[in-house]
């Protein structure tokens, strides 16, 4: 019983982790969206990059609020 219990709580754990996937980072600015891809970061690492600079249009802004992250 005791090996049962260790198993199933190992198992959740792998279960709980988060997994690298790919995702897509949409900024808009004065009317203009960009888009770009993150590959192999987990949606927290994503979302923080997501949320650094981005060029749109050319020009580079500070993203923040305006920015947004999903899965591809």
């Amino acid at each position: 019983m005791k090996k049962f219990v260790l198993f199933v709580a190992a198992a959740a754990t792998l279960g709980l982790t988060s997994c690298k996937k790919d995702w897509t980072c949409s900024c808009t600015y004065d009317g203009e969206t960009t888009t770009y891809n993150i590959d192999g970061k987990t949606k927290k690492d994503a979302e923080a990059q997501c949320e650094g600079k981005a060029s749109v249009g050319g020009i580079t802004v500070s993203t923040g609020s305006n920015c947004t992250t999903s899965k591809r």
